[in-house]
This record gives structure tokens, C-alpha cells and sequence, in this order.
């Protein structure tokens, strides 16, 4: 059985300020119910610009840039996902 979260709107700059940091990016997903989703984008993102990268660059440094690329995504889908979770919760006939 899935522990859900409680069906009340968050602070989407909570969420935002959690998906900085690695193990709160966890709570954030589940919070706003799109952990597959944001572990998707982080996986495929991850790989993707990190393998490329990682033809280009010298050792330290495509770590470095795929951060810079990974971190700014992964803020504007947890913004707008949680933007769409509060609108779902205080509106629950519109959905």
C-alpha cells in the first residue's frame, strides 16, 4: 500500500528550495505526487547530458555543467507540477 500526501495545497517556493537539495527533492515529488515523473526527467536528463558532456569536457567539468542544466530543470517542472497540485487540490470538481 502507498503512503499518499495529505490533499492540501503546498508552498511552491518550499518545493522549489527542496528540489535543490537531493534527499528533500524526494519529499517534493512525492508531495506534489510526480515523484515518477521528476525521477524520469532527473534519469534521462542525467544520463543524457552527462554522457554528452562528457565527450567534451575534461573530468570535473561536465559534472559541473550538467548540474548547471539538470538543477534549472528540475526547479521549473517541480514549480510547475506543484502550481498544478495546488490548483487540483482547491478546485477538486474542476479536475
Amino acid at each position: 500500500m502507498v503512503w499518499d500526501p495529505p490533499k492540501q495545497p503546498v508552498n511552491v517556493t518550499r518545493m522549489i528550495i527542496y528540489s535543490f537539495i537531493p534527499i528533500l527533492s524526494i519529499y517534493a515529488g512525492w508531495r506534489i505526487q510526480k515523484f515518477w515523473v521528476l525521477f524520469g526527467i532527473n534519469l534521462v536528463v542525467g544520463f543524457g547530458i552527462g554522457a554528452s558532456l562528457e565527450a567534451v569536457l575534461p573530468f570535473p567539468y561536465h559534472y559541473l555543467a550538467s548540474l548547471l542544466i539538470q538543477i534549472p530543470i528540475t526547479v521549473l517542472v517541480v514549480r510547475h507540477f506543484a502550481r498544478k497540485y495546488n490548483e487540483k487540490v482547491s478546485h477538486p470538481a474542476a479536475s
